[in-house]
Parts: C-alpha cells; sequence; structure tokens
C-alpha cells in the first residue's frame, strides 16, 4: 500500500476502465475533421446503440463493450463503415506531409473531466496483417467533449510516437501529471535472445505535441535470466515500481522509481569456475521536470540498459 501518493507497477497489464457514461454512449455518425492544421471539428451526432451488435459481428473474437465503445468512436472520427476494422490515412511518423493507410486499434479510454474523455489508440500499416517482433505500434490518442447528447474532438494526435511491439504500443497507465495535468504512461518490451527488456513513457494531455516526457528514464525493468549461465560474467533482475509524488509550487509532480532485485558479477577476465558476487538492489531514483521534460534530481536508475 502506498500513502498519499499513486502507485503503479511497471510493466503491469492495464485494462479497460469501466466508465458508466460510456456505456450509455452510442454509435456516432458523422466524421469529425482535424482538430490541429486543419479547420475546428464538427460535433458529432449520437446515433442509437441498436448498431453496437452489429460491429462486435464483424470482428471474430468477441469484444467487450468497453472495447466496442471505443470502436464505435474511432469509426466516428474518421467516418470509416461500422463493420470491420478502423482503416483511414495517417500521416507519416517520420514525413509528416505524407500520408498511408493504415489501422487503428484502440487501447483504453478514460474520464479525464466532466463530459471530457481520452481515448488512447494503437496504429499499424493497413496492409500488415502480421507485424514482427520488432515492429513497434504508432500512437495516436483523442480528447472528445460531451456536447448535450453529442460529442466533439477537442484535439487529436496521430502517429506522434513509435514504440512496442508486434505493431502493438503496450500498455496505458492513467495519470495525473500534475494539478489539472492529465496524462497516461504507456509500459511496453519483450525479450530478446534472453534478456527481457521493460520500457517507460510518459505523456501529457495537455502538451500541444504530446511527445514523450521521459526519454531520460527509458528502461523501468530489465533481467537476463534467460541467459544466465556459467559463461556469463554478469547477471541482473531488477524491477521499477514507479509513482507520482506532488510537491509544494511545482506545475509538474515528481516522479520516483522505487527499484528492487539483484545484479551478479565477475572480472570479464575470469575463469567460469569463479562464482559471481550478488549485490542486491534496493533503492530510490526521483525524477523532476526540467526545462520540458523529466531529469534525474536525485538517487540511482538501477534497472539496467542491456
Amino acid at each position: 500500500m502506498c500513502a498519499g501518493v499513486r502507485c503503479y507497477h511497471a510493466g503491469m497489464k492495464i485494462t479497460v476502465k469501466k466508465m458508466a457514461m460510456l456505456l450509455a454512449m452510442a454509435v456516432l455518425t458523422t466524421a469529425c475533421q482535424r482538430s490541429k492544421e486543419a479547420p475546428p471539428s464538427p460535433v458529432v451526432q449520437v446515433k442509437t446503440p441498436a448498431a453496437a451488435p452489429e460491429a462486435a459481428a464483424a470482428d471474430s473474437a468477441p469484444q467487450d463493450p468497453d472495447e466496442l465503445r471505443m470502436l464505435e468512436l474511432l469509426h466516428a472520427i474518421y467516418g470509416t463503415p461500422l463493420k470491420g476494422p478502423v482503416i483511414t490515412e495517417l500521416p507519416d511518423p517520420d514525413k509528416r506531409s505524407e500520408k498511408g493507410s493504415y489501422r487503428i486499434t484502440p487501447i483504453d479510454m478514460h474520464e479525464i473531466g466532466p463530459g471530457r474523455v481520452a481515448l488512447v489508440a494503437s496504429a499499424n500499416y493497413a496492409n500488415d496483417d502480421n507485424p514482427s517482433h520488432g515492429q513497434p505500434g504508432l500512437l495516436n490518442a483523442y480528447i472528445l467533449q460531451k456536447q448535450g447528447d453529442k460529442w466533439k474532438v477537442e484535439r487529436r494526435f496521430e502517429n506522434v510516437a513509435a514504440m512496442g511491439t508486434f505493431g502493438y504500443l503496450g500498455s496505458v497507465a492513467w495519470v495525473e501529471l500534475g494539478e489539472g495535468r492529465p496524462g497516461f504512461a504507456i509500459e511496453w518490451g519483450g525479450t530478446w535472445q534472453g534478456i527481457s527488456v521493460g520500457y517507460f513513457s510518459l505523456f501529457d494531455l495537455t502538451d500541444p505535441k504530446l511527445r514523450d516526457l521521459a526519454t531520460k528514464v527509458g528502461v523501468a525493468r530489465s533481467d537476463n535470466e534467460g541467459d544466465c549461465g556459467e559463461h556469463r560474467d554478469r547477471c541482473w533482475n531488477v524491477e521499477g515500481k514507479w509513482r507520482f509524488e506532488r510537491v509544494a509550487q511545482q506545475t509538474y509532480d515528481d516522479l520516483v522509481f522505487d527499484f528492487s532485485g539483484y545484479t551478479e558479477s565477475r572480472p570479464e577476465d575470469s575463469t567460469e569456475t569463479v562464482a559471481r558476487s550478488r549485490t542486491v538492489v534496493n533503492n530510490t531514483a526521483r525524477y523532476a521536470f526540467r526545462d520540458g521534460e523529466y531529469v534525474l534530481a536525485s538517487g540511482e536508475h538501477s534497472a539496467p540498459n542491456p
């Protein structure tokens, strides 16, 4: 338990939030316009919920009601047919003036204020049905405002970052980075040749560009237990649990990692008969928001970056 702070576990699975206001939300029809470069987004009209089972029938696997609601929103935002996946034109993540066809998959949605919701989705190329292990997902996020019985897209961020594996971003954790600053963290990772790594990214929904504020954090957990034979001079298993701590007169809360685990090592020129020496990891690293990003302010970030 954590008292007075919000605690999270690096690498944990975040499920779709059950929001009562979304259970009553019906299918949206009118497509929204782009909120940044293009004119303001029009209001989206709500239709009858009778179309929701139709959307579910389009997929071979069962979907929970929250996932169906998110799909309905995405279909409405882009004006795509309700049946089938959401496939639309999006800007290239690197060459923003170029566009391509992408499939968008919703990940999670969260209420960020009265009548306001944020939705995070992952995109990959529409014609790529089997993304590889090393292929990231592309981050897309939307903020919608309820106006009577209608919804309006306030802001949208399309293909603004790449992370994850198999074409999928990872797990979303909703956070508050400071007073009145809703945001979300994305945790993702994988195992490569016996080395498992978990990464951490952080986004502020009030940021006009929606950029990763935790590039100086990077690895939140890692181990090489899948390749830790006697021939290895160094082995480790270190995990970071993260939380935010509010500090008076700061716009952004501090980001704190509590690390635990172990590292083992021996001189590199040793023979395999020489035992590795184990060191217990039990320390904290505090990150403060400075000059537009989170930087290490005190302590040591102990998760090795292979």
